[in-house]
């Protein structure tokens, strides 16, 4: 029988008994050769994850990743360019603020979301064990092995990755511990006054600045430095200028997204990335300072709702005033009309997609809501110089 007419016909089966998504993934090309269910490529799974899977040889191979979602691998014995990956899965059901976040997190397109929200309230929740019996029934029926769950967790084993890391916590405490106040404040000063570029240039340890104990186990440690972390920042990040709505908001995501994680190392890279994410959100909120409600409440709006079709019109609505009476009275106040500040906030955004996510040109233009590729890529160029491309290649230089 063709092997890929077996694993085709295999993975719709057990899609039908456990509703776990399964993929065969070429490892020579770079791409899936085949998805169950069928889909759209906004909800394969990241490539980010695929790499750390693929490169793992144990035969199975799993991971947690950020929303309390966890992954699978296999290698396929048959063919040893490809690995069948399984997931998501996750331990709870998503609600529906929770699906919003991870459209954003995934830059959906509007047109597309509902089919997202689809396929993620589809996902089965499973807990850990109960996945990986699955996986060890699958690699049995697919590649003719016998495996234990104990044979899994064996090569990477929780409970001796939690005590390792515990003594490598008790270690830490006593070490780097005076300076943790000076640094929280120099990390503080950075987030206020949006300085990308400075913190770019540090190497962030969560030990300079958290030092001691914060937690009765290694995870917890890592949890609660999260918070710690993530409040601090939120202060900051207010006092810089960002909207505390917005601000309440990603400190409520950073704490929610670490609670679900199990993995010590994905959550050091959350750990990582919170810093940088409120001082890059103060630099984007580097709007005109002005003390007049409305103007605030407008521009509030604005940037809440970047990824949208969104107008003049719109926005006047939203303030409570007439289009032609609010558009004079914005740029009178500001000195630059409303449609060059929403076009300025959806510029700002596609920066940051080309730089921090690997999704297309025509996905950014789409999920900003420009009416086409082309008219997206002419007004990137007419406000940077630079096509949207050449800004992705080297986003260092561009901002310098």
């Amino acid at each position: 029988m063709d092997s890929v007419y077996f694993l085709e016909n295999f993975l719709k089966m057990l899609y039908l008994d456990s509703n776990i998504p399964s993929y065969i993934y070429n490892c020579k090309e770079n791409r899936i050769l085949y998805a169950q269910p069928e889909q759209s490529a906004l909800t394969y799974p990241p490539k980010k994850y695929i790499s750390r899977l693929r490169e793992n040889t144990d035969k199975i191979a799993y991971m947690s990743a950020e929303y309390g979602i966890y992954y699978g691998c296999l290698n396929v014995f048959f063919n040893r360019d490809w690995r069948l990956l399984f997931g998501p899965v996750s331990l709870t059901p998503y609600s529906d603020s929770e699906i919003h976040q991870l459209c954003i997190d995934y830059v959906v397109p509007q047109e597309e979301r509902q089919a997202f929200s689809e396929f993620m309230h589809k996902i089965p929740q499973l807990p850990l064990n109960g996945f990986l019996l699955k996986l060890i029934f699958i690699n049995f029926c697919v590649n003719q092995e016998i495996l234990s769950l104990a044979d899994i967790i064996a090569l990477k084993p929780f409970e001796q990755i939690e005590k390792s890391t515990d003594r490598l916590y008790e270690q830490k405490t006593y070490a780097i511990h005076n300076n943790s106040y000076e640094v929280e404040k120099i990390f503080a000063e950075i987030i206020r006054t949006g300085n990308t570029d400075a913190l770019s240039r540090i190497p962030f340890n969560e030990s300079l600045v958290h030092a001691g104990i914060t937690g009765p186990t290694a995870l917890r440690q890592i949890k609660n430095n999260i918070i710690i972390t993530t409040t601090i920042a939120t202060r900051a990040a207010i006092e810089g200028g960002l909207d505390s709505d917005t601000a309440f908001q990603l400190s409520d995501d950073f704490i929610q997204t670490a609670e679900k994680l199990t993995d010590p190392d994905t959550l050091n890279e959350l750990m990582g990335k919170i810093n940088y994410t409120f001082a890059e959100k103060v630099r984007n909120a580097q709007m005109p300072v002005s003390t007049d409600g409305m103007i605030q409440n407008a521009i509030r709006f604005i940037q809440q709702n970047v990824c949208e079709h969104i107008t003049v019109a719109d926005v006047a609505e939203h303030v409570g005033f007439s289009r032609s009476y609010f558009s004079s009275y914005f740029k009178k106040e500001l000195g630059f009309s409303v449609s060059a500040f929403i076009l300025r906030c959806k510029m700002e955004e596609a920066k940051q997609l080309l730089k921090n996510t690997d999704k297309s040109v025509s996905v950014i233009s789409s999920y900003l809501c420009f009416s086409s590729q082309s008219h997206f890529q002419s007004a990137f160029k007419k406000q940077y110089g630079i096509t949207p491309l050449q800004y992705r290649k080297n986003p260092v230089r561009h901002e310098q």
